[in-house]
């Protein structure tokens, strides 16, 4: 698998994962939140009417409050509202007061008049002075039939002498519940784009940078001529720089022995022919052929400057990418060199 398949699965998968994680969280929290305000309002709500109806329940006469009379009344009233795209039809509160042992003296709905609520936690935490709050399914084999009752307590001074409940279903909050949940899925899908778009951008980029710099390596590799890719300022051009710096210090390296192995080989020739002629020219022999080994003692001298002048060409050929100013060789030539470089050794075998 290419690096940068691996490099864009990892991104994806840490990515991925994180999402998943965060959408979880919200969407599980938008839940408890909404419900949490639904709640708090009606802590406010029960509070509220505690204290408005805490003279009627001190002198018994509950049945004959107006406020209660009010809110019965309000059961029926239609409600034409749109919240946040819901539509809200009708009055979803019930309210009911107990007295001190927990029987029921008023209900919204006017249904459990005189029943026993003391068992409920709603009002028999709050008899006890602390906070009385449930949610109880009104059909027990449906969950989504939730009801959230929160009490407050009817006080005469410090004197508690009743409870005051109010109800709310929470299928009222679902709405809003379910629009937040599907606001954060959506946010958080279009995130989940952006940020695979962006890491297979990043990835895309580190593979492009990578393929380059391994073709510069393989080159190297099979010995071709190279030259170091445009990698921009950071973490793969500053290794591409030092595998550039690595690899003219081992080719300077191997280059200088080559050039002295190269050269002592080079010179052999007319160092050999230089001494034959000169070891010939101690005998006697005729002036003509005497010349003629004089002549060849200085021409392989020439032979030497030239060949380490071509060296040292070969030098400043071998920094080069390319031949600047290439040139025709003779091979005629080459080989009239070749004789004249191998005259001494010819003469003395007796075949010039």
């Amino acid at each position: 698998m290419k690096i940068g398949l691996r490099i864009l699965l990892g991104y994806v998968l840490i990515v991925g994962i994180a999402a998943w994680f965060l959408l979880a969280v919200f969407a599980q929290q938008v839940k408890p939140g909404v419900r949490s305000t639904q709640e708090d309002t009606l802590v406010d709500t029960a509070y509220l009417l505690a204290a408005l109806v805490a003279d009627d329940v001190k002198t018994g006469t509950i049945e004959q409050s107006k406020v209660m009379a009010q809110i019965a009344q309000v059961r029926s009233a239609r409600v034409d509202a749109v919240i946040d795209g819901a539509r809200k039809a009708g009055f979803n509160y019930r309210v009911y007061v107990t007295d001190a042992r927990g029987l029921v003296l008023f209900d919204s709905t006017g249904t459990d008049v005189g029943k026993d609520y003391s068992r409920w936690n709603d009002v028999f935490l709050t008899l006890r002075g602390k906070y009385g709050a449930r949610s109880t399914m009104s059909d027990p084999n449906d969950e989504a039939s939730t009801v959230m009752h929160v009490a407050a307590p009817i006080r005469d001074g410090s004197k508690i002498i009743g409870v005051l409940t109010v109800a709310k279903p929470n299928s009222t909050v679902q709405p809003f519940i379910e629009r937040g949940q599907r606001a954060i899925v959506q946010g958080g899908v279009v995130l989940l784009v952006l940020s695979l778009l962006i890491g297979g951008a990043i990835a895309w980029w580190l593979s492009h940078s990578l393929r380059k710099l391994m073709r510069y390596i393989a080159d190297v590799e099979q010995g071709n001529k190279a030259q170091l890719p445009e990698l921009g300022n950071n973490e793969i051009a500053t290794l591409g720089r030092a595998l550039e710096a690595m690899r003219n210090k081992l080719e300077g390296k191997e280059y200088v022995e080559e050039l002295m192995h190269t050269l002592a080989h080079e010179l052999k020739s007319p160092i050999a022919a230089i001494q034959g002629s000169a070891e010939l020219m101690q005998e006697e022999m005729p002036d003509e052929q005497r010349r003629h080994f004089l002549a060849n003692i200085l021409n392989q001298n020439a032979r030497q400057k030239q060949l380490i002048d071509k060296l040292l060409a070969l030098i400043r050929v071998e920094n080069q990418q390319h031949l600047s100013a290439p040139s025709p060789v003779s091979v005629r030539e080459l080989a009239s060199q070749v004789q004249g470089d191998c005259a001494a050794r010819l003469a003395a075998r007796g075949l010039l």
